[in-house]
């Protein structure tokens, strides 16, 4: 799954206490829960995706 680092969740947090619309980052974020619950072909591409160009963390069920 995708792993998040917390930022964009204060992002949001931040957004939504100030009236900010943020609706990219929100899905984003969102699209990394999705990630967790279920065992998708897309979410592994994508969380393939992030650690080859980013080198964020592979995460897999049960770490």
């Amino acid at each position: 799954w995708v792993a998040d680092s917390g930022e964009g969740r204060w992002t949001v947090k931040e957004a939504i206490d100030l009236d900010v619309p943020a609706p990219v980052i929100t899905l984003a974020l969102q699209a990394r829960f999705v990630s967790r619950q279920e065992e998708s072909f897309a979410a592994k591409l994508l969380a393939a995706m992030r650690n080859q160009f980013g080198g964020h963390a592979v995460k897999r069920e049960g770490n």
